[in-house]
């Protein structure tokens, strides 16, 4: 019998009890005690179990799915004919029927796809069934719609009817009868109107900013090549590769010829730039769910492979687009050929996963000595030297903490010219991408004559592709949207991954039942076409639409400016000048006059902001001054996150000097900013929709609301061009553009012909790879960082993208002396003493009194209360899909109550301006659940609200640290997602109290700074003094400072 364990409370119960501890409690998250496999949504791991079903469809499939997937996938017509959710008590129940689904396989070689089965339940491939003893005849394919019938011995019910293709107006048949051959005749043309003016104007900026400027002339109707061959490529360069005497691998990873294995793995791929237009995912739902790549608990929105492979080859690599060679270990893969490719492909993207495919099968591996590695270990390669590591599966991760450490990684300071610099982040990228997509197999490449060209032609079937599904949603499928779009990166790689070539969709061809794409290499690439392997030597790894806007944005990096600028080689030119301004406001200090002088007059400007120095009012300054004195419009202003955005834009929201503001958001947050939002007049979006035809309208309505399938090709259509025409029009009219890092690679702002000014807020929060996207808009004669490097950066898996351009310009010494705000206005001058002496060298002065930040009825603005009441509690948690563990603390719950109580009634606070931040999500979710539940924190009992703001494209915690709990006003959050925010009173858990005096992460200087500095006017620790002292050296100073100015209390008696 099945057992769960309630990640919540820690119970552990059998199926029927589990049922009724969730119904009753409420507790959202379970986890499956044996396989310890997270219960959770197949698309977008939701693991909110009352929000989950197990849906049959007929006798083709089994999914497991949330009801927002459901919906937002399946139109009423497409529902499943069977659901076993929690309210109808049947989830766990079929849990493991589920299982056995997703997990079935031919019992002859393991392959997962084209399965059939007989009425004795016996499940072969189609390759096997082939072979002798077996009768073809009794079986039963996937692909008939009654596999699961008989695999699963469910009555079969009656047929269900066929889905007729609608008919309509045949078109084309040309015009028949008098009159067909007369000329019409020529008009005059009239001139254009304003808004077609605009829309040519914009059409033609499209144009211009959508090119990449490609090596070769050639198109799909003019290209002339050779097919690869469709088995192993035998040239004297690919038995190289190889062991003597041993057959290079095929596409199954298996020696000599077999059959290609497709689909492996169930891993959710980003959706194509066509898709992100529709806010369309990919769409995994039919056989593939049993394909699914297991995970265990925890499990993170779109992170599904283990990040050991990617840390262990993430460093500086060759000039020929090599990845630099992994040192042997024990769990190390076997390369090409060594495995069959159901694992072998998995390994590829969960190398070292603490549990492969929900099996826990430990596989300890020794490499295999052959030509290949003695080459790959030659002296002159680039190696990187990876700490030897344990066997993943009995390893636990930290939150917080990287999954590998890379003890030797340097971070690359200075590039010797563009393309080595595009190569080491293209492969950056590849690893990254890694992490997220699946690599396809099923394809046939046409090679060029010549390994000269930088074209080649790769087509591919598109009826029963499992592949190409997952890239392509039903519903973007039946409006005709392909698969893949002009212009989108597609990284080919040798089996191996030993090298590597970074290609784009220059032309595509749809045909009834294939595609056909020229891809053309980017210009970096430094080593040549390998045009004489055969189709199961190489694999292609499809790029997400936030990668493919840095890929696009390396071809459009042409300012020799900030060429200068990514290269670190050259110093950055600073002219000072004092121009003659009126300032709007005689509040400004100093520092910041002399930050708003620096940029009137340089192309670069570098501000550091620390806490509550009035960054935010500083570029409102800025943004000014320009279009008052230098008409210098449109300008563009970009931060990672949507908070940081808006609270610059609501500084001009009610601007009285008649300033035209924009605000562009993503698709996906376009519900969140409707017009109730103080933001929502100057949403693009919301000005588009104010202005589309009311029949227009009705199809977006229905397309926002699940009902898809009534909206024709044609509306659809109709619908994109009207909603590009409006927005193209009031792009091209503003003057001040407000959007995030990335949406800023969208297609809306490809309508401006020039970007004259780029102001970047939170510059430390988006990597350098991020960066590049704004940095490679066209037009721009000045570039704004501002940004802390004291604070919180972005954090991934792959170090190299964890840096921003921000910290790697201050490092290399390319900038010099940055300009600093230097007067903080925020904190109170006992809570902003330490940070100011400790983190930013006595260089930041207080511009507040104590009297101005004083509360009625507090006597200690900063306050330690000591909580030894018990020790910390270790958690089930995951990162990248892999087995972790995070902490939460309920006796500093306990505590934590008591001061919420004391500032609520005694002291007057608003609930909303008090924020509570811990390092640990779980704690947070913890203090969360118990709120919601406090009668004196949630007198009416209100549901939490929870708002997810944009995380760093590469950050590697899906957007989790980037979630903040709203209770009846009061915010609950991690101290990463509330870097950028304020509060009166900040309540800080810090959660560790162990014997050991182990803190992990909460040591960090960062993240002690941004926790130190969110409140206003008080500010209270919760927590073992004891242990944090003895955790780190920082830690020691500030408990030190607390003890010396009496500040650390055993209760509330003082407050």
């Amino acid at each position: 019998m099945s057992r769960f364990h309630c990640t919540t409370c820690a119970e552990v119960l059998d199926t029927d009890a589990m049922m009724k501890h969730l119904s009753s409690s409420r507790h959202k998250t379970v986890i499956d005690a044996y396989s310890e496999e997270e219960i959770c949504c197949e698309e977008c791991q939701n693991n909110n179990v009352h929000q989950l079903q197990i849906v049959r469809f007929g006798g083709e499939d089994m999914s497991l799915l949330c009801n927002p997937c459901l919906n937002k996938e399946y139109a009423d017509s497409e529902r499943p004919t069977t659901a076993y959710s929690l309210s109808n008590g049947s989830l766990l129940k079929f849990w493991d029927v589920y299982l056995k689904i997703r997990n079935c396989c031919c019992e002859i070689c393991g392959n997962e796809s084209h399965l059939n089965v007989n009425a004795k339940k016996k499940v072969v491939c189609d390759e096997c069934l082939k072979k002798p003893g077996f009768e073809a005849k009794s079986f039963i394919s996937e692909d008939s719609g009654r596999f699961l019938y008989l695999f699963l011995g469910i009555k079969e019910t009656g047929s269900t009817k066929d889905i007729r293709k609608k008919g309509g107006r045949r078109l084309g048949r040309g015009k028949k009868g008098k009159g067909a051959g007369r000329p019409k005749k020529s008009r005059e043309k009239k001139p254009l109107t304003v808004h077609q003016q605009l829309a040519q104007k914009a059409y033609e900026n499209k144009k211009s900013n959508s090119a990449i400027e490609g090596d070769s002339s050639l198109s799909l109707k003019s290209f002339k090549g050779h097919k690869a061959a469709s088995g192993a490529d035998l040239t004297k360069e690919s038995k190289a590769r190889f062991k003597p005497g041993s057959k290079p691998p095929s596409k199954n990873g298996k020696s000599g010829r077999g059959p290609s294995n497709a689909g492996k793995s169930r891993l959710p791929i980003k959706s194509t730039a066509s898709q992100q237009k529709a806010g369309l995912s990919g769409n995994t739902v039919g056989k593939a769910a049993k394909q699914k790549a297991k995970h265990v608990s925890g499990q993170v929105p779109k992170q599904k492979g283990s990040v050991i492979d990617t840390k262990s080859s993430s460093g500086p690599i060759d000039s020929r687009n090599s990845r630099p060679p992994r040192t042997k270990s024990a769990d190390s893969p076997l390369k090409s050929g060594g495995r069959p490719k159901s694992q072998r492909e998995n390994v590829s993207r969960t190398k070292g996963s603490p549990a492969e495919s929900g099996k826990s099968k430990k596989v300890a591996q020794k490499p295999k000595t052959s030509d290949k590695n003695k080459k790959t270990e030659a002296p002159e390669r680039n190696t990187l030297n990876t700490p030897e590591k344990e066997n993943s599966q009995s390893v636990e991760f930290e939150e917080g903490e990287p999954v590998t450490k890379l003890e030797n990684y340097i971070p690359k300071l200075v590039y010797s010219d563009p393309d080595d610099y595009f190569n080491t982040y293209s492969y950056a990228l590849f690893l990254e991408e890694k992490l997220e997509n699946k690599f396809l197999q099923n394809f046939q490449i046409t090679w060029p004559k010549s390994d000269k060209e930088s074209v080649f032609v790769v087509k591919m079937d598109t009826e029963n592709n499992p592949e190409l599904e997952k890239l392509m949603p039903k519903s973007a499928a039946k409006l005709g949207r392909p698969p893949f779009v002009n212009l989108q990166p597609l990284i080919l790689a040798t089996q191996d991954e030993s090298s590597v070539w970074y290609t784009y969709v220059k032309e595509f061809q749809m045909g009834r039942r294939n595609i056909t794409l020229l891809l053309e290499l980017y210009p970096w690439n430094k080593i040549k076409l390998p045009v004489r392997h055969s189709n199961d030597q190489v694999k292609i790894l499809p790029c997400g639409a936030q990668t493919s806007r840095i890929y696009f944005a390396m071809t459009r990096a042409k300012n020799p400016r900030f060429i200068d600028l990514i290269m670190g080689q050259k110093p950055i030119k600073q002219i000072s000048f004092l121009n003659r301004l009126t300032y709007s406001k005689d509040s400004f200090n100093e520092s910041q006059k002399s930050a708003i002088q620096h940029v009137l007059n340089n192309s670069v400007t570098v501000l550091q902001g620390p806490p509550g120095t009035g960054k935010t009012s500083t570029i409102e300054e800025m943004i000014t001054q320009m279009i008052r004195n230098f008409s210098s419009f449109p300008i563009l202003v970009v931060a990672a996150s949507n908070i940081a955005i808006d609270n610059i834009a609501e500084k001009f929201i009610d601007n009285k000097d008649g300033i035209r503001i924009l605000r562009i958001v993503s698709d996906s947050k376009e519900s969140q900013y409707n017009k109730d939002h103080p933001l929502g007049k100057v949403c693009l979006h919301n000005i588009v929709n104010d202005q589309l035809p009311p029949q227009l309208r009705e199809a977006q309505i229905k397309l926002r609301t699940g009902r898809g399938h009534d909206v024709s090709k044609t509306q659809n259509s109709n619908l994109f061009i009207a909603q590009n025409q409006i927005a193209d029009r009031h792009i091209m009219q503003a003057q001040i553009l407000f959007t995030t890092t990335i949406t800023a690679g969208g297609r809306r702002l490809k309508a401006i012909q020039e970007l004259p000014v780029v102001i970047m807020d939170e510059s430390t929060q988006s990597s350098e790879a991020a960066t590049l996207v704004p940095l490679s808009l066209p037009g721009i004669r000045k570039f704004v960082f501002v940004g802390d490097e004291k604070q919180l950066s972005s954090f991934s898996q792959i170090p190299q993208l964890e840096m921003s351009l921000f910290e790697r310009v201050l490092l290399n010494g390319c900038y010099k002396n940055p300009h600093m705000l230097d007067t903080q206005y925020r904190m109170h001058p006992a809570i902003s003493e330490f940070p100011r002496l400790r983190f930013y060298g006595g260089s930041l002065k207080d511009g507040v009194t104590d009297k101005d930040k004083s509360w009625p009825g507090v006597s200690y603005p900063l306050y330690f209360l000591r909580c030894e009441a018990g020790s910390e509690t270790k958690v089930s948690s995951s990162q990248r899909g892999m087995r972790g563990y995070t902490y939460i603390n309920r006796h500093e719950c306990d505590a934590l109550l008591q001061v919420l109580y004391k500032l609520i009634l005694d002291k007057k606070v608003a609930r909303d301006q008090i924020g509570i931040v811990t390092p640990y999500s779980a704690q947070r979710d913890l203090i969360s659940e118990i709120m919601v539940k406090d009668n004196v924190v949630n007198p009416e009992g209100h549901a939490m609200e929870q708002d997810v703001d944009e995380a760093d494209v590469f950050d590697a915690t899906g957007g989790k640290k980037n979630s903040i709990n709203i209770v009846n006003g009061l915010f609950v959050a991690t101290v990463d997602s509330f870097q950028g925010h304020e509060k009166n009173f900040i309540l800080f858990s810090t959660v560790r109290n162990n014997r050991e005096n182990k803190i992990g992460f909460v040591s960090d200087a960062r993240r002690m700074n941004v926790a130190l500095t969110r409140a206003k006017n008080g500010l209270v620790l919760i927590g073992s003094d004891k242990t944090l002292q003895a955790g780190s050296p920082l830690w020691n100073d500030y408990i030190s400072y607390l003890r010396d100015k009496k500040l650390i209390f055993e209760d509330l008696g003082g407050y």
